[in-house]
């Protein structure tokens, strides 16, 4: 027997995407509850009517869960990072630092909103960016709404390399695409994300007057940021783009507006005073710099080559489903480096960052023990989520219920199939809330409908994680999360409601620039 594209077939492949939709959207339960709900029901199908048995099932649930793992250690570990700066108000100390540059709202709400978010981001994500700079803005007195609006736009661009690079590595690892050829196309749609959310947090903030103001402001960050992100995947460490990207861009409005104060167009604003008052701004920056430093010293040739044979990871043969579909073997599958994973050398910044911290700055020696709190409080639910969701696209794609929604999408849509897929990355995220979930969910769909319309996989994988990058400004319990951290409850679907529009937008432009290339 083998697989065939009929509607009976191609309903039950699409089943579990539809039963997460509804669970999640209608009856609106916890991504831990639908993610397990629909796991279970993908498992019925695959075995049922898939002709997927039993060993195929443990098999392709073993491989979700390493994939699982090599994830939500880097979510862990940055978060866990991120928690130690916290703890031990550095990230005080960077805010104010930042928030004091100048006098200039608008340069201020482009700094922090859109290069700063994305900063935290690149480092910690999980709706850290948001809830450390929204207050910011508003302590400057910009409305919470506002605040959580223009923060939300502007680091959706670095959502996708942000993390230590999780959404990122998701994305290679259900496709099995190469990073150094996925990362530069990502870089390249990518330029057209930072172009787009730096003029949209300006004219959020202060309309069409200040397009025309500070069109060279935002140009000229633009090309520095998206020229750095593409040099880093260029060079083989695309887990730190948006975050030495956002430093650069960062950088550039601060020249910017010394370069205004020399001719008397800003004042440098007060600085708010600080928690920690012995810590200087590169002093809490510390464990960042350490981050870039290690990633960079990892990249070098003869370590790297040393460091690579030390790993972890499980082989597994090859299976076939009754229906004929046949899932190649797999060699020291979705393999952990002990070194180079970004876990590593996140929780060596934490560590060394938190210790340095406690003897040179007097910093107190709880921050381990509440960081490892409040991280094992904040990731618990979302590595389970993570799990189940990922187990259920291993099995969906070693059963071949992703090729079958793929040869649908092929046949249905056609050659106008990759101006539609940022805007499947989009719903991923939407739905899960999640880049790296949207990428387990529709990575390898996108990838596989690509090959069969003979459009590269490998771009529309890229529009993929794109998508789902921008899908984060709209995304309900982030936006949710966000508007109660600023006590505005209850507005969060006015967030939603006006963000949709520059969402989409920006999911637009990538489309077409799929389209064109493809």
């Amino acid at each position: 027997m083998t697989l065939e594209l009929n509607a009976y077939n191609w309903l039950l492949a699409i089943a579990p995407v539809i039963t997460l939709l509804v669970s999640l959207l209608v009856l609106r339960w916890e991504p831990t509850q639908a993610g397990a709900f629909t796991w279970l029901i993908t498992m019925v199908i695959a075995y049922f009517f898939y002709g997927m048995d039993f060993r195929g099932l443990v098999l392709a649930n073993s491989k979700g869960m390493s994939v699982a793992l090599y994830v939500v250690l880097i979510i862990w570990s940055a978060l866990f990072l991120y928690n130690i700066v916290y703890e031990s108000s550095a990230i005080n100390v960077i805010g104010s630092t930042l928030s004091g540059i100048t006098a200039d709202k608008t340069m201020l709400v482009l700094l922090l909103a859109w290069c700063f978010t994305s900063l935290l981001q690149g480092l910690a994500g999980f709706g850290v960016p948001v809830a450390v700079v929204a207050p910011i803005l508003v302590a400057m007195g910009i409305s919470p709404l506002m605040s959580v609006m223009v923060c939300l736009i502007g680091h959706s661009w670095s959502i996708s390399f942000g993390s230590m690079g999780s959404s990122y590595n998701a994305i290679q690892l259900v496709t099995g695409i190469p990073g150094e050829k996925i990362a530069p196309q990502m870089a390249l749609l990518f330029a057209i994300c930072v172009f787009a959310t730096g003029f949209e947090v300006v004219y959020i903030y202060e309309g069409k007057a200040g397009l025309k103001k500070r069109i060279l402001l935002v140009i000229t960050t633009s090309f520095a940021i998206s020229g750095t992100m593409w040099l880093m995947c260029i060079i083989g460490v695309a887990q730190v783009a948006s975050l030495v990207s956002a430093i650069v861009g960062c950088a550039v409005i601060a020249l910017w507006t010394k370069h205004a104060k020399r001719k008397g167009k800003s004042q440098k604003q007060h600085v708010p005073e600080r928690t920690t008052k012995q810590m200087s701004f590169h002093q809490a920056a510390l464990p960042y710099y350490l981050v870039i430093g290690v990633t960079l010293l990892m990249q070098i040739k003869p370590i790297k080559n040393e460091v690579q044979k030390l790993y972890f990871g499980l082989s597994y043969p090859a299976t076939v489903t009754k229906l004929g579909y046949l899932v190649p073997a797999e060699k020291a599958y979705s393999k952990i480096s002990w070194f180079i994973h970004p876990a590593a050398i996140l929780f060596f910044a934490a560590i060394v960052g938190g210790i340095l911290y406690i003897r040179k700055l007097g910093v107190s020696k709880t921050i381990f023990r509440n960081a490892a709190h409040n991280t094992i409080i904040k990731c618990v639910p979302t590595s389970v989520a993570i799990f189940t969701l990922v187990m259920m696209a291993l099995i969906m794609g070693d059963s071949g219920m992703t090729i079958m929604i793929a040869k649908g999408a092929a046949s249905t849509l056609g050659s106008f199939y990759p101006f539609v897929s940022p805007f499947i990355g989009v719903l991923g995220t939407f739905i899960t809330d999640s880049n790296t979930n949207s990428n387990v969910m529709f990575g390898l769909l996108q990838y596989e409908t690509g090959n069969l319309i003979g459009v590269s996989g490998t771009l529309l994988a890229a529009a993929q994680s794109v998508g789902g990058s921008l899908g984060v400004s709209i995304a309900p319990t982030t936006v949710m999360m966000n508007t109660a951290n600023l006590g505005i409850y209850g507005k969060d679907s006015e967030v939603i409601r006006k963000n949709l529009k520059y969402c989409l937008l920006n999911a637009a432009l990538v489309g077409v620039a799929v389209w064109l290339i493809a």
